[in-house]
């Protein structure tokens, strides 16, 4: 057997192995926005935050900080007592997810994110990085 078939074989294993592992890659959830007079309503607001391993109290100031708007967490939704389009809501949602979810060495969302004193640190259990992150105001 040559050096090269001996690679070839041993390369085309290796990615047999990986393979499987990277297509369990986890999505980042969708929102479910539903717009009511005077009321913007997340549905699957506590849902979405388990899923991106976060709690809905930060998420949820993060949104309010950001629309300059009342709003609270009833049940499974998040309310926000003004209404927005779904496009606001949705830009608002993609920076979260930017600076509070997404690692920004290895672009995996397979995060956590720390509170040490004022300042988080957005840890990547992917790659180990460990990234500092304001807190929302």
């Amino acid at each position: 057997m040559s050096q090269d078939s001996l690679y070839r074989r041993l390369l085309d294993r290796a990615y047999s192995i990986i393979t499987p592992k990277a297509q369990q890659r986890a999505e980042i959830p969708k929102l479910v926005i539903e717009t009511a007079p005077r009321k913007t309503i997340i549905r699957n607001f506590l849902e979405v935050a388990s899923r991106l391993r976060r709690d809905p109290s930060h998420m949820g100031r993060f949104f309010l900080k950001e629309m300059a708007v009342p709003g609270a967490i009833e049940g499974n939704s998040f309310v926000i007592y003004a209404e927005r389009n779904t496009r606001t809501v949705e830009m608002v949602y993609e920076r979260y997810i930017k600076f509070y979810v997404v690692c920004p060495v290895c672009n995996s969302i397979d995060t956590e994110l720390i509170r040490e004193g004022r300042i988080y640190i957005l840890h990547c259990t992917a790659c180990g990085a460990n990234t500092p992150r304001k807190g929302i105001g």
